[in-house]
């Protein structure tokens, strides 16, 4: 939704984190599997293991000594919505969002905010999906 405003760098290390939060919990979802790539399709580019899997802490600390706190902001919010996408929103993946709420100095109540919306968000998809596709 708002990836199309981070640096190209940034693109790269929020895909890295969009695999690390994807695979945390051993199970790689095809929910999953399709929102990074819709991620690589909206950031117009490929997924490469090789430059953009790394270990989250390096991604976490990338992002809180270059970047903005709209861009940790979105990060975040995206994050949460991957983490949603499998409807399984376990334990690891909320350790590393509230790892990264505190690494860039974020409330934890904007997390809060960020999981209802993107909940109330999906509900209303799929009541659309329901009204169109039958």
């Amino acid at each position: 939704m708002y990836l199309a405003l981070l640096t190209e760098r940034e693109k790269i290390v929020f895909l890295g984190m969009a695999y690390n939060i994807a695979t945390i919990d051993g199970d790689y979802s095809d929910a999953e599997k399709a929102m990074i790539n819709g991620y690589c399709h909206e950031l117009q580019c490929q997924f490469d293991e090789n430059t953009m899997i790394k270990p989250m802490e390096s991604l976490i600390q990338a992002i809180k000594v270059n970047s903005s706190e709209k861009t940790k902001k979105i990060f975040v919010f995206e994050l949460i919505g991957l983490s949603l996408a499998d409807v399984n929103y376990g334990s690891d993946e909320r350790k590393l969002i509230s790892q990264m709420l505190t690494e860039y100095n974020i409330d934890s109540d904007f997390a809060n905010k960020c999981e209802s919306m993107v909940s109330e968000y999906i509900g209303f998809q799929g009541r659309i999906n329901k009204l169109i596709l039958g």
